[in-house]
């Protein structure tokens, strides 16, 4: 019966598409096309785009929908400050293979390509920015709990998704979110406050999809150092229409202070 329940949670959550509408040679980037193994032998593949003479690397992990191509013009802004850029996909996405089944393979694809960049690439854990955008949050702050890299940055982050499930469905109170979401619950509130690393959290105030204040919660529970950027009327997915040069500029200057 779980397993029933989980595909049908995972058709809800996770909107993974396989065609590329965009490529960094577009955007005149470098790019070195990666496919790497996770530690449960899934392939996944990004793309690593370098920047010259880097100053750290960002490890880009996206939310739910779509995949690497349609996040080439946010890795591009933060190229030319000067940071290269892994773009992962997670399993089921783009070029990837397999599916996911459980909240844990997300974090098993972030940590895949997190060890990729200190293993393959020579980043010291001072050099390395682990992104979340949206869901991308989870792994990104749970790779930060364990590892005291140079900052973690998220994008209209949420608390949990057992907090979202009655926001996005009103029929399903939070008691049945938590049932139903047992193994996709993605707490991003159980891990923030053992971060050992520098947080940096950028949310637009009419966030349709993940509310500010989940943003603004987990801003409070994190410990020092950290950062917060409010982005006045931006919505989940236009942060840098509306924010402009500060997307990239205000979590730039948090990242560059600490190298």
């Amino acid at each position: 019966m779980r397993w029933i329940i989980n595909i049908m949670i995972s058709s809800m959550i996770f909107f993974p598409d396989k065609v590329f509408y965009e490529t960094p040679a577009q955007y005149d980037l470098t790019s070195e096309d990666v496919v790497i193994t996770t530690e449960d032998g899934v392939k996944i593949h990004g793309w690593f785009l370098d920047a010259d003479q880097p100053k750290g690397a960002l490890l880009f992990l996206h939310g739910n929908a779509g995949n690497i191509s349609g996040r080439v013009y946010k890795a591009q802004g933060w190229v030319e400050r000067g940071f290269s850029v892994f773009l992962l996909d997670y399993r089921g996405y783009g070029k990837s293979e397999g599916e996911i089944k459980h909240e844990d393979d997300i974090y098993r694809d972030a940590k895949a390509g997190f060890n990729w960049l200190r293993e393959s690439k020579k980043f010291p854990l001072s050099k390395i920015i682990l992104y979340g955008e949206s869901l991308g949050s989870n792994p990104a702050i749970r790779l930060g709990a364990e590892n005291r890299v140079n900052s973690v940055v998220l994008e209209a982050p949420y608390t949990s998704f057992v907090d979202l499930a009655p926001i996005h469905y009103p029929v399903m109170p939070k008691p049945l979110s938590r049932m139903l979401l047992k193994d996709f619950e993605l707490s991003n509130t159980r891990h923030i406050e053992s971060l050992k690393s520098p947080l940096f959290i950028l949310h637009g105030t009419r966030d349709e999809t993940c509310p500010y204040a989940m943003g603004e919660e987990l801003f409070d529970k994190a410990p020092e150092p950290k950062g917060f950027f409010s982005v006045t009327n931006g919505a989940h997915n236009d942060l840098p229409m509306t924010a402009g040069r500060d997307y990239w500029d205000k979590p730039a200057e948090f990242v560059s202070n600490r190298l």
